[in-house]
């Protein structure tokens, strides 16, 4: 089988790793993975684990993007994929506009993956026109079923993300150098708590609330330190 992923960029972020993830998988498997995206730093991992990648400006959420559909196109008819799958939205119109202009007799099948809750308008309509949807949890479900509401809810696929559990496990234990050179580092941290929120720096992560969350615990004389730990996308600096 040979499946296409199609993303903006390949820099960061919990969708990224999931088609980084999926690629790995499906490789193991002896399938025949390509990811398409604009590039970045992560596509090294990405061919190092078998995947192939071909570079397409399919990030930018201007009409311009539209002259991309040729090029998908000749892609697509060239390698021939069972599945294409894109996971996010300007990558997915793209994607399914060249998907409805070729041949019904050789279309591959055209699957969406929801990974968050975007703004309900036409735009984001697309994600689900798969005739596969998969939602990463259940409220992303509840959330195209009540908002989307013509979307038929038997090609919902609840297949939530996971981590991998010999990275991410209870039972780790910093290394004493590295905490002590942590301690040298950042001595504002000594004797408080402290607490994290990892993620890309966008709003939708929720730092204003952590912010308003430091604050009152602050103000109730707890030694707590918040520490906001994530990329910055360029267009996201000034938040």
């Amino acid at each position: 089988m040979k499946v296409i992923q199609i993303v903006p960029e390949l820099n960061s972020g919990g969708v990224e790793l999931c088609v980084l993830e999926i690629a790995a998988c499906l490789v193991r498997q002896g399938h025949t993975s390509i990811v398409i995206s604009n590039g970045g730093r992560l596509v090294e991992q990405l061919e190092s684990a078998g995947s192939r990648h071909i570079t397409l400006p399919v990030h930018r959420k201007h009409p311009s993007s539209l002259w991309q559909i040729p090029s998908l196109r000749r892609i697509f008819l060239d390698e021939k994929p069972d599945i294409i799958h894109p996971q996010s939205r300007l990558p997915a119109w793209l994607s399914y506009l060249t998907w409805k202009s070729m041949p019904s007799s050789c279309r591959p099948r055209f699957i969406t993956t929801v990974h968050g809750f975007h703004s309900v308008n036409a735009y984001s309509t697309i994600m689900s026109k798969g005739e596969k949807v998969i939602c990463v949890s259940r409220a992303i479900q509840d959330h195209i079923l009540r908002d989307y509401p013509r979307v038929d809810p038997r090609k919902l696929e609840v297949i939530y993300c996971g981590v991998d559990p010999a990275i991410y496990h209870p039972g780790y234990h910093v290394p004493d150098a590295w905490m002590s050179q942590w301690q040298v580092d950042f001595p504002q941290f000594m004797g408080k708590k402290t607490l994290v929120l990892p993620g890309r720096i966008t709003r939708l992560k929720g730092h204003q609330e952590f912010l308003s969350l430091i604050h009152k615990l602050r103000a109730m004389d707890l030694p707590v330190h918040g520490l906001i730990v994530g990329d910055t996308h360029p267009k996201k600096r000034s938040y």
